[in-house]
């Protein structure tokens, strides 16, 4: 019963709350579009920012020093060196001698060593030859006595004529054989008196010449000594006459060196010391042109510095009131944002409440109709199940 009471009162008042949801869903709309249509401004990139112009900076014109000029620097003039001192050497006449020579002249040699040849007087020996051909003389007798004793007649004889003749060619030629014998023994004995006479000629010869080579040389020994005795003692005295007349030359020399020397250092001193004061003077008038163009320079720096100080301050002060005009800016558009957003807001709120109403209200009608259908349609439900 409450919902279908609900139901009557929810259709009084329904066309206030359509015109109150048209007029919020209107002014929701404005607002929104309000929001999308606003425009952004990034002011800090319009402000102006203005820099320097280098062209505009002041400089200034160093003023440059200028060196003064050094002149010419003082020459120390070279003393005069004399001609150095030398010395005439004293030399001597070596003394020589003269050597003996060994003489071999009276060495026997040949048939004056005294030897001969024993093998040259060999004799021939007969005696058993003439011997041996008696024997066979008698033997032919003996033999011929016999034949004709036997009878053997001619052919006998004629074998024994010929066997002596044999025996003695055979007794010939022993005689032959001591002839060569002796021949041979002959020369044999002629070649050993050939060699001994060498050998006794060479001992003779090497014993004659050794004992003379020994008193030459002792000969010779006693001239060398002589002579080199006598070359050292002209060679000592030589070599002491050069030692003095060298030292004398060296002492000379020196002396005029050292005279060199130290005239050659005055001379050096006194034009050193020139040089350095003139050095001196010149470095001086340098350093007092150096300190009045620093000083110059230094004054010049300072009011370029100046200048340009003032004007990157007022460049600077430009600059900040630029950008606290752009700070400004950007906070009245942030607060025109806000002011937008709060209006859309409560447009919002206003457009929610109306929404809200008319569902309420739609909600109670539709509550009632089905309160008032449910009844209906038991009865309906009824009656038609009786049917």
């Amino acid at each position: 019963m409450g919902k279908i009471i609900g139901a009557v009162g929810s259709l009084f008042g329904g066309r206030k709350r359509r015109r109150e949801q048209r007029a919020a869903n209107a002014e929701y709309q404005k607002s929104r579009q309000g929001i999308f249509d606003f425009n952004t401004r990034n002011f800090g990139e319009e402000a102006q920012f203005t820099g320097l112009d280098p062209s505009t900076a002041q400089g200034y014109d160093a003023a440059l020093g200028q060196a003064g000029t050094l002149g010419e620097a003082g020459q120390a003039g070279m003393a005069e060196l004399g001609q150095a001192q030398g010395y005439d050497s004293q030399g001597y006449d070596a003394q020589g001698y003269s050597a003996a020579q060994t003489s071999v002249d009276g060495l026997m040699r040949g048939a004056d060593t005294g030897l001969t040849n024993t093998m040259r007087n060999l004799q021939v020996s007969t005696a058993g030859s003439d011997l041996a051909a008696q024997e066979a003389d008698q033997a032919l007798a003996a033999s011929q006595d016999l034949a004709a004793q036997a009878g053997t007649g001619a052919g006998g004889a004629t074998a024994l004529a010929a066997a002596a003749a044999k025996s003695k060619a055979g007794i010939s030629a022993d005689i032959d054989r001591q002839v060569k014998a002796n021949e041979a023994l002959r020369a044999q004995g002629e070649s050993e008196l050939q060699r001994s006479q060498l050998a006794q000629e060479n001992t003779a010869s090497q014993f004659d010449l050794g004992q003379q080579q020994f008193n030459v040389g002792q000969d010779n020994q006693a001239r060398q000594f002589s002579a080199q005795a006598q070359n050292r003692a002209a060679e000592f005295g030589a070599d002491a006459a050069n030692q003095a007349a060298r030292f004398g030359a060296q002492a000379q020399n020196q002396f005029a060196r050292d005279a060199f020397g130290q005239a050659n250092q005055m001379a050096q001193f006194n034009v050193g010391q020139g040089n350095q004061f003139a050095m001196s003077q010149f470095d001086a008038a340098n350093k007092f042109g150096l300190a009045n163009m620093d000083a110059q320079n230094a004054a010049a720096q300072f009011g370029a510095a100046a200048q340009n100080q003032f004007a990157r301050q007022n460049q600077q002060q430009a600059n900040s009131f630029n950008i606290n005009r752009a700070q400004l800016a950007q906070a009245g558009q942030q607060q025109q944002y806000g002011q937008k957003a709060d209006i859309l807001a409560l447009s919002t709120q206003r457009k929610g409440a109306a929404d809200q109403a008319r569902q309420q209200a739609t909600g109670a009608l539709l509550g009632g109709i089905g309160a008032l259908m449910n009844p209906l349609g038991s009865e309906i439900g009824g009656l038609m199940g009786k049917g």
